[in-house]
């Protein structure tokens, strides 16, 4: 089963990125699924198989629309485990997951996918999304095993060397547009912000040039014309084709990342950093930092920066075993 899911993957490799990606631009898109697919390999598929439990029959991911490859992984480990698996695509963007029940099927695999809004009743249900459409999923499947990840948010936190940070960082925020719960939704510093910004900015404009930002929702506009605004009044803001960096005190912090924006508060402690967060610490997912020791609290994955975007397999998602979340 493991050969044959490794088979189907590289098929999906195969296939032109940017009609999956919801937006992205072309090299971004190949640039995210190319790190998604790396992560899949065979010997991470049979450390995560070793996990002990009795395995559903019928497993149902509800995708949501945001980070293109994110049901990738979760399809991959429960096809190798032997589950009949059923995609629920996005509505507005479900290319991903019929590429990817495709070439599953290709393979022999029993896999599925299609954008209807039933969900059965499957054994368990895996499901990325809003708080309040996990909420539904849990109600409208009382008799299934629940898996279900809602709103997360990421941040990162830079202690030394901001220019080897601003790099890391530029790639960070580049990978996806920003989207999806690992991407750093701002940046907290006990150096100077002023210094770090002038870094970042530059990196920004560089993974600009390399991998430019793809298309972005208009709705969006109204919120980073507010947050550009307001960095203008109370701090600063460096700004470019495609990107911005915002310097703002940490009260002005937004638990909510804005595409190739990535605002930098200045911080000086750990028991800063926690007071500030305190609010969202059930919502926070990875933390990217090069002091360990500054890891808020509540944090589910703690990373170098650089690697924010990039997850390895096998690993704990939002702090749950990934099979072993629904096993019995």
């Amino acid at each position: 089963m493991v050969d044959r899911v490794i088979a189907a993957l590289t098929q999906l490799r195969a296939l032109d990125a940017a009609p999956l990606s919801q937006g992205l631009h072309p090299r971004n898109a190949r640039l995210c699924l190319d790190a998604a697919l790396d992560a899949i390999t065979a010997s991470a598929l049979r450390a995560e198989l070793s996990t002990k439990g009795s395995r559903p029959d019928s497993v149902t991911v509800v995708a949501a629309a945001g980070v293109f490859t994110s049901p990738i992984e979760w399809v991959a480990i429960l096809a190798a485990a032997g589950c009949r698996v059923h995609i629920k695509a996005p509505t507005e963007a479900p290319a991903l997951c019929l590429a990817l029940a495709k070439a599953m099927q290709a393979q022999a695999l029993p896999v599925t996918a299609d954008t209807k809004r039933a969900l059965g009743t499957p054994d368990a249900v895996v499901g990325f999304g809003s708080d309040a459409s996990m909420a539904t999923i849990r109600d409208a499947t009382p008799g299934s095993r629940h898996s279900l990840y809602g709103h997360r948010f990421s941040i990162a936190v830079v202690t030394c060397d901001p220019k080897a940070a601003a790099q890391a960082l530029a790639r960070d925020a580049a990978m996806y547009d920003t989207r999806g719960c690992m991407a750093p939704t701002a940046v907290l510093t006990t150096g100077d912000p002023k210094v770090l910004a002038a870094h970042l900015a530059q990196a920004m404009a560089h993974a600009q040039q390399a991998i430019p930002r793809g298309q972005v929702d208009p709705a969006l506009g109204p919120e980073w014309r507010r947050r550009v605004g307001l960095a203008r009044i109370r701090g600063m803001c460096l700004e470019g084709e495609g990107w911005a960096v915002p310097v703002l005190d940490a009260a002005d912090f937004q638990p909510v990342a804005l595409p190739r924006m990535l605002p930098i508060h200045g911080i000086q402690s750990a028991p800063e950093i926690d007071a500030l967060l305190a609010p969202w610490h059930h919502q926070l997912s990875t933390c990217g930092t090069d002091d360990a020791q500054l890891t808020p609290r509540g944090t589910l994955r703690r990373v170098a920066l650089g690697q924010m975007q990039t997850p390895a397999l096998p690993r704990d998602h939002d702090g749950r075993p990934m099979l072993g979340s629904i096993l019995g």
